[in-house]
């Protein structure tokens, strides 16, 4: 059975650096509109590095040609190429509907105002009437729980479809989910819920004797715990409620996942190839639990 691969093993590194700089941030900056701010600017950071060049990353609002608008918006990833110059001389920046490809929300912390909040923006971007092509696809990122994983499942679960993300992550706790049309080209045969809207968790396996991940096996936290995260391997795991159990989660796991999906619709939207980096992702990364 295929373990760990080096880009899953790229991409622990990935988010500690992330979780690092976020932490960092959160400690120096004591106004919640500066922090959250600047934790969209880690991620925006992020995505930089990660979407193909002619893709730009902003923020700003969306509009129509009929004066109509979204929300601001706190990450707006566009096609750069066909993006006109004069609607981008301020720190307002004004991006029309039919070049932008996904907007998405951030959040530092994940609770039902906020699921709600990003609910509305979402609605408001569907308002909007592209002249050609179709409404961009709306994600949502949140760095730290503020309930537990189910709370914050059932949350999810009562937005209206027009409400709901797209894609979303939340990275602390390793939650995962979406459209599963959108997910399902990503993770293929291994997606076997039957539901329409994927919640789910990725855990940090159990390894066998020679090293190797085991599907379905996950590491169970110590029976006496009192910390709220396991050390393993070199890492940090924060331990997370999900129904009357324990579980490890594995949020690099998580991010990878959402990043995949994220880059996988941008080529489906242009009628591209999907990504290269599609092919590296073993059967371990994609292993989900579904809430």
């Amino acid at each position: 059975m295929r373990g760990i691969s080096v880009v899953e093993e790229y991409w622990s590194g990935v988010l500690r650096r992330l979780q690092a700089e976020v932490d960092i941030f959160n400690k120096l900056i004591k106004h919640w509109g500066e922090r959250g701010r600047e934790n969209e600017l880690s991620l925006a950071r992020l995505l930089e590095n990660l979407i193909p060049r002619h893709y730009g990353v902003g923020s700003g609002m969306v509009i129509d040609c009929h004066d109509k608008y979204s929300q601001q918006t706190d990450i707006v990833v566009f096609d750069q190429a066909d993006e006109p110059a004069f609607l981008a001389q301020s720190n307002q920046v004004l991006f029309p509907v039919e070049n932008v490809r996904a907007c998405i929300e951030v959040k530092t912390t994940v609770n039902k105002e906020e699921l709600k909040e990003s609910g509305s923006k979402r609605a408001s971007l569907h308002k909007l009437t592209p002249m050609q092509g179709k409404h961009p696809l709306f994600h949502f990122v949140g760095y730290k729980p503020g309930q537990y994983p189910d709370t914050i499942s059932r949350h999810l679960r009562a937005l209206e479809d027009t409400q709901k993300p797209d894609l979303f992550c939340v990275v602390d706790i390793g939650m995962i989910g979406g459209r599963k049309d959108l997910l399902q080209p990503v993770f293929g045969d291994t997606l076997v819920g039957t539901d329409d809207y994927v919640i789910a968790m990725t855990c940090l396996h159990a390894r066998d004797a020679s090293g190797q991940r085991q599907l379905g096996v996950y590491k169970e936290p110590p029976e006496d715990f009192t910390e709220p995260r396991i050390l393993h391997d070199g890492g940090s795991y924060p331990i997370v409620a999900l129904g009357r159990d324990w579980k490890v989660a594995e949020p690099s796991r998580s991010l990878l996942i959402f990043c995949a999906c994220l880059v996988h619709t941008l080529a489906v939207h242009d009628g591209k190839p999907p990504p290269a980096s599609s092919h590296y992702l073993s059967g371990a990364t994609l292993d989900i639990v579904e809430i």
